[in-house]
């Protein structure tokens, strides 16, 4: 009996030593952090049956567990994916919107600066100083697109930096959770039992993973942790891992993919990527970064291409046609980038064949099959299919065609960046401000015999679909052009010999249909129309006699009918050849009513073309004629500014997600000082009863012994 007592009061007193000691453990690590409080299962020990019943035996020490809940784990886990990437996102997002939106630093002043010179440059046209003051300030506009667009750049490179640190700090993670699952089955070998703080550790290893990047995970059924990142591909599987690596993409070196080093081989991964701070730079860099550098090369496209063709379309200080005022950017920006991994040798070339059309997207073009498809990569819209280059997309703005190679193989795959390098290329092309071209090359007016209220100017921009204005057409106006009407509603235009212009050879506007028909008649007149230079000459005079002159002249119709509610734009052809200026007529003429139309030799007053340059400031030229270029960037800001105001609140909505997850985690498995002091107390004091239960055992030893004596 005695015997029993003591035996009974060991293991009462070994088993409030382990919970003692597991007490002592959980005090210890009460600030560790990922530590889950642990507990000791108490079991009584199998009874000693006797005749009389069942005695017992004393407690036993069933198992030291964490108090852990998985799904609430889980929990967190996804919780602190999604807030890192939401953080990253937004961090990286503001830092754009601040630069953007930055009245020293954005591009709206610039803009705005470079348009007031030319309104300067319009008030005073002969003013050197005015036109030094334009040039001044566009070398500024291309200043800060550049700066700009450098700044972009910038952001591109530390997103990559920081890719290519997160991709290290994800590999060493995978190693870890490989090691110590390896640590945790020789543990359990060994000791038997569940290895609890090297199964915190791991938790905690996995938590840290989930930073980085979303991951799933599945445990074996020997324990061992199973860890799957992006489309499901094993980052850990038992006792091996994998990497992840972040290399040059197959496109453009500067845009770095994430590939998993797999055992079948390598995959790229990065559209698969969520969550964690991986996911967040991934997301900035195509939601944010590549938008946004892409519509400043719109704007900067726009810019240098309309301001280019109405700069054209100007006479400068020494009456010569306006070139480029800005390089060609809408010619240079454009790329088409070949995969790394095409098996063919073509190369591709695209060009802006319309700024107004143009998107913020990038494209991918995919042959296959003897079929090129072009996809709109922002939404995943299939643009167009074609059996063949080149092709004008001109739903989009821009067109391909091939630039060398003969030879395309199946799968082989382009990246079209029609805008993203817009900024880049932008510059000024001229440096003397005499090749400003202010003045209009035409000068218009009307007799001062007129009765009528019509009245002449050049229209509000010139044909840019025809031949280039050059001075061989000064020669051809002089003398000038005259437009006479034959009445209210008839008018005729007089050549500089004084002879009527067959209709045919006067192309009209607004009316694709009417130019069409205009143009088609010059060609099918042909030497009816080269004759007609000498019609209103008589035969005598021409040394010709013809008995039936009536009967075989050709009969040429000079007169165009005129609407006074409508007005109307006139294309005088020269010789034939459409010169690219054009004229409106409007308001109501009177019979015999004149204009005269001429070149503007030494017109270093007029300021027409520098007002029409000026006009493109608040011109919608952009985005499907919608929008001009302030515009299109206040668009841009307040897109920014909008997302970053998105972002902080949904970054903020999921920290406190997270924090809440963390404190049922905390409630759950964390180390509650209160409730371990107690249990301190309440395992001394159930030590001290076992010991003097063994003393009392033992003394009922030793009286026994004495009864011996």
């Amino acid at each position: 009996m005695a015997g029993d007592m003591l035996n009974i009061g060991v293991s009462g007193a070994l088993a409030a030593q382990r919970a003692l000691s597991t007490t002592g453990h959980n005090i210890a690590n009460a600030t560790t952090e990922g530590y889950s409080r642990q507990r000791v299962d108490l079991v009584a020990r199998n009874p000693q049956m006797a005749g009389n019943g069942a005695i017992g035996t004393g407690v036993q020490v069933a198992n030291v567990r964490r108090v852990y809940d998985g799904f609430v784990v889980n929990e967190m886990r996804d919780t602190t994916a999604s807030s890192n990437a939401l953080k990253t996102y937004h961090d990286y997002t503001s830092q754009v919107d601040n630069m953007l939106a930055d009245p020293e630093a954005g591009l709206s002043p610039s803009l705005q600066s470079f348009f007031s010179a030319v309104n300067g440059v319009s008030d005073d046209p002969s003013s050197t100083s005015a036109r030094q003051v334009m040039l001044s300030q566009a070398n500024s506009l291309a200043d800060r697109f550049s700066y700009i667009n450098g700044r972009f750049e910038s952001l591109r490179n530390n997103v990559t930096k920081d890719m290519r640190q997160t991709a290290v700090e994800v590999n060493d993670l995978a190693k870890a959770i490989a090691k110590i699952n390896h640590t945790i089955i020789i543990a359990k070998e060994v000791g038997g039992a569940s290895p609890n703080d090297l199964l915190d550790q791991r938790d905690r290893l996995v938590q840290q993973l989930s930073e980085k990047a979303s991951v799933r995970v599945s445990e074996q059924d020997d324990g061992r942790l199973n860890v799957f990142i992006g489309n499901g591909q094993t980052l850990v599987v038992g006792d091996d891992y994998s990497q992840i690596e972040v290399r040059s993409g197959g496109y453009d070196p500067s845009q770095v993919d994430v590939v998993f080093k797999g055992s079948g081989g390598d995959s790229t991964i990065t559209r698969f990527i969520k969550g964690g701070s991986l996911g967040g730079l991934l997301q900035f860099r195509n939601d944010v970064l590549d938008t946004a550098q892409n519509e400043l090369g719109l704007i900067a496209i726009g810019v240098s291409k309309t301001f280019n063709e109405q700069h054209r379309l100007g006479m400068d200080l020494k009456s010569e046609m306006g070139g480029d005022f800005f390089k060609e950017a809408d010619k240079t920006a454009p790329v088409a980038l070949p995969n790394v991994k095409n098996k063919g040798d073509t190369e591709l070339t695209t060009k802006i064949i319309d700024s107004d059309k143009l998107t913020t997207s990038d494209y991918q073009l995919i042959y296959r099959q003897g079929i090129y498809t072009l996809l709109r990569m922002n939404d995943d819209t299939v643009v167009g299919r074609y059996k063949s280059l080149p092709q004008d997309i001109t739903s989009e703005g821009f067109s391909i065609s091939k630039l060398r190679g003969s030879n395309i193989q199946d799968g082989d795959t382009f990246e079209i960046r029609p805008t993203r390098d817009g900024a880049q290329k932008f510059g000024v092309a001229i440096n003397d401000v005499i090749k400003i071209a202010a003045a209009s090359p035409l000068r218009t007016e009307a007799s001062v015999n007129n009765l009528g209220t019509a009245e002449i100017l050049p229209a509000d921009s010139l044909d840019h679909s025809m031949p280039g204005f050059s001075l061989a057409s000064e020669a051809k106006l002089k003398p000038p052009f005259v437009i006479r009407f034959l009445d209210d509603h008839n008018f005729e235009v007089l050549d500089n010999t004084g002879k009527a212009i067959p209709a045919s050879k006067i192309v009209q506007a607004p009316g694709d249909e009417q130019r069409a028909v205009s143009e088609n008649a010059i060609k099918q007149e042909g030497a009816a129309a080269n004759s007609s230079a000498t019609d209103g000459i008589k035969a005598d005079d021409r040394g010709e006699h013809d008995d039936h002159p009536e009967k075989d002249a050709p009969v040429v119709q000079t007169s165009i009918p005129y609407d006074g509610k409508q007005g109307v734009d006139l294309f005088p052809a020269l010789g034939g050849v459409n010169s690219k200026f054009r004229i409106r007529i409007a308001g109501d003429p009177h019979k015999g009513d004149m204009f005269r139309v001429e070149f503007n030799k030494n017109g270093v007053g007029d300021n027409k073309n520098i007002l029409q340059l000026a006009s493109l400031q608040d011109k919608p030229t952009l985005a499907n004629g919608t929008s001009n270029y302030s515009q299109i960037y206040s668009q841009l800001v307040s897109r920014v500014g909008s997302k970053t105001h998105e972002l902080e609140v949904n970054s903020k909505a999921q920290k406190l997600l997270l924090d809440q997850a963390t404190e049922r985690r905390e409630s759950i498995s964390g180390v509650n000082m209160d409730e371990e002091a107690a249990n301190m107390l309440r395992f001394q004091k159930l030590y001290q009863a076992n010991a003097q239960a063994m003393a009392s055992a033992n003394k009922m030893f030793e009286a026994l012994i004495a009864a011996f004596r």
